[in-house]
């Protein structure tokens, strides 16, 4: 049985290799975070906590009162370092 923080880590890295995929390796480009996590089946609660993880540890920035966030620099990097 996979543990929900192993669950909750693997969702956060999964969020953010398709935001790397959708923006081309970019930084900057705004993504809708609801029909990624809906690509998914994160439902809100589970979705809101991966954005706001991501963007305290500064690889997204999301938009105040959007759906729509970006990957940062540091998120591009990190992604490109995962394995």
């Amino acid at each position: 049985m996979v543990s929900f923080a192993r669950e909750m880590k693997q969702n956060k890295e999964q969020f953010l290799r398709e935001m790397y995929t959708i923006a081309d390796g970019r930084f900057g480009t705004l993504i809708d975070s609801h029909d990624l996590g809906e690509k998914y089946g994160f439902d809100w609660e589970t979705l809101e906590t991966i954005v706001d993880y991501l963007e305290a540890k500064g690889f997204i920035a999301s938009y105040q009162g959007t759906l729509y966030a970006s990957l940062t620099l540091k998120g591009v990097e990190y992604v490109e370092n995962i394995d």
